[in-house]
């Protein structure tokens, strides 16, 4: 039972990657983070009557930059260990989620 316990620890505290993972994982959560707030831009852009919404749209774009400096960094630092890289991905992952729920919650000004 031991060694399965230093197994299963030195799995989730290493720092030894694959690198077509982690390019691919770098690619996934940048398409997802950008999409997010593509789609966001666009129901802002082409939805009448939207304009009382117009500081989440401003809002949204520094919180996209802020995403793609923690994906950049996540790609070029390889110091990270396996649980914290995984935790911080779902959390990118559910943040994202949130905001679609949020966004598809508002209604046109004066509904």
């Amino acid at each position: 039972m031991n060694e399965k316990l230093k197994d299963a620890i030195a799995k989730q505290t290493t720092t030894e990657y694959a690198q077509w993972r982690n390019v691919l994982t770098t690619l996934a959560l940048t398409v997802l983070v950008t999409s997010t707030v593509a789609t966001w831009g666009y129901i802002f852009y082409s939805t009448p009557n939207i304009e009382c919404h117009e500081n989440f749209w401003y809002l949204s774009l520094p919180w996209l930059l802020v995403q793609w400096v923690v994906i950049g960094f996540m790609f070029w630092y390889r110091n990270i260990p396996m649980f914290a890289r995984h935790a911080i991905q779902l959390l990118i992952m559910f943040s994202n989620v949130w905001f679609i729920f949020f966004i598809f919650s508002l209604r046109p000004c004066g509904v």
